[in-house]
This record gives C-alpha cells, structure tokens and sequence, in this order.
C-alpha cells in the first residue's frame, strides 16, 4: 500500500520536473521556495531519486539525467515529462471546489485568484459556475480580526471541546484564520498563561475591552498549528488502515508500518479529548501507551457502562 507521504513526494517530484525541464539551469533555492521544500537537502534528495529512474531497460541511456552544479539544476534524457501531467476532469473540478472555497474563506494567499481564474478557462464558465461553496463567515471573525489589529484584548466566554464546559478568557489575539471547514482564534490566553487556539464557533460571547497588549513577531505566530506544552497528556497507539484519517485530522506523528498501519504519537492539553478520539475508534485503535489518557478513558467507559446499565 502506498503511504500519503510517499503519493505526496511523487506528486511534487512530477509536477516540478518539466518546470526544471523548460527551466534549463534552475536554481536550487528557487525550486526550494517554488515547489515547499524544507531546504536543499531534501530537494537533492528527490533529485538523486529521479536519477536512478528511467524507462524500462534502465540502461545508462534509458535513464533521466540530473546535473547539479554550482547551485543550478538541468535534466535531460526525460523528454516524456516535458509537458506537465494533464488533470482528468474529476480532479480539475475537485481543484476548483477547493480553490473557491478558500477564496469565499478570505483566508486565500495572493496568487490563488489568477490560478482559479485559469482553471475556469480550461473547464468553462458554465461549469465553473456550478462549483460553488459558501462558506459562511461569522460575525464575530470580523470583530476579532479588527481587535487584533486595534492590539485590543477580548473577553470572549468559550464552551470547550473536550469537556463541554463553558469558561471566561481574556485573550490577546495574534491571528483569526479558516482550516477545515472552521475558524479559529490564536492568540495568548490569560487565563492558562500561555498559548491557545479556539474554535469561533464555540464561542458564545465577546466583549472587546479597553485594553491594549503587545503582539508577537510575525514570524512566531503560527496561527491553527498546535503546540505541545510541558504539562501535556501524551499517548500513542496504533490504527488500522481504516483509521489512517486520524494522522490527517489531528496534529499527530504517524509513522508508517509495514502492515499499512499506522503507529500515532500524540499530545494534548486534556487528556478527555485523547481518551474521546480513542473510544471513538474502538477495536480501530490498539497498543495504547499513555497512562494518563488510559486512565481517562476507562474512567468514561465504566461511567458510560454504569449510565447503561442503570437505564437497562
């Protein structure tokens, strides 16, 4: 079975190789930036796999030819990916979905209005047309986003995840920003003396005070990522292939096991909202090593079983 990393590094090795291609003595640091690269070492390390690969026969002629050299790449002997792959009409219209969605999100980086713009050219307006996603922006974003420009603290009254209860926080917001069909508020939370990310959505009043705060560099603020602290629960278990969504759902490591499952590391703030995910997944989930988590879950179950069995 292959892995999402490794569909992932293949995707971008093909889509960068007939830019290389037209783009004879490519800059190293360029395609770094151009195609997401950590850093030129991995960037090299794509390359050095695109030279052992070729047509069948793998001769020294059949295969791709990479020169690096001061900083610059050319290729040669890979006519054949000269011109970049050709989108079945599944994924141009999937590409689109997913671009004007993030484009109504106000959340779009610059460029992704052209690049709509000519993937519209290429399906046609009618259906262009017919590829539409609201995504509805609270009132409240618009509040939060001027009191973080205004550097104004915010009262806001938050109904947590995991534990469903309602607290009072007053926050220096950094950031307002949409991930995965949510917004979210980043910023440093008084109340818990460090960094928070919530959820808009489950916030059931705002105040915007008299107050004004300091904001950190831009280059700290990483608005949606969680950040784990020192206090936090950590867990790690196992899932089946069925399960594989929780490394994309969550802010987890997973590494890649020879069976097609995954092994998760994960840590929390609270540890009910582990405990939650893994009841959830039930026989999905195995070998878990966490005792803090464990001990929360099998506390839930033996409430879950002792609320059952009293209504039975």
């Amino acid at each position: 079975m292959t892995s999402d990393k490794t569909s992932r590094r293949l995707a971008r090795i093909l889509s960068m190789l007939p830019y290389i291609i037209e783009h004879e003595g490519a800059d190293l640091e360029d395609l770094v930036s151009r195609f997401d690269y950590r850093d030129k070492a991995e960037l090299v390390k794509d390359l050095h796999l695109v030279f052992v690969t070729g047509l069948p026969g793998y001769g020294p002629g059949d295969l791709i030819d990479v020169d690096i050299f001061d900083d610059e790449v050319s290729i040669d002997a890979a006519d054949y990916f000269s011109r970049p792959l050709r989108l079945t009409s599944a994924e141009a219209l999937g590409l689109l979905a997913a671009g004007t969605t993030l484009l109504a999100s106000d959340q779009a980086p610059p460029h992704l209005e052209s690049a709509v713009a000519k993937l519209v050219d290429v399906v046609g307006t009618e259906t262009a047309a017919a590829v539409r996603f609201d995504v509805p922006t609270p009132e409240t974003v618009g509040v939060l986003k001027s009191a973080i420009e205004d550097r104004s603290v915010v009262r806001i009254g938050y109904v947590g995840m995991a534990s469903n209860e309602r607290t009072i926080r007053d926050v220096e917001g950094w950031a307002v920003s949409f991930s995965g069909g949510n917004w979210y508020l980043t910023g440093h939370c008084r109340r818990a003396d460090a960094r928070r990310t919530f959820r808009v959505d489950r916030i059931d009043d705002l105040i915007v005070l008299d107050e004004r705060y300091e904001a950190p560099a831009a280059a700290d603020i990483d608005p949606v990522a969680y950040r784990a602290g020192s206090d936090d629960a950590h867990v790690a278990f196992t899932v089946t292939p069925n399960a594989r969504w929780v490394a994309e759902y969550y802010p987890v490591e997973a590494h890649e096991l020879a069976d097609g499952s995954l092994r998760i590391d994960m840590s929390v703030g609270d540890p009910l909202l582990a405990a939650r995910l893994l009841i959830q997944l039930g026989p999905d989930a195995y070998d878990v090593e966490g005792e803090e988590v464990v001990t929360v879950r099998n506390q839930v179950l033996d409430h879950l079983m002792t609320t059952y069995a009293r209504a039975g």
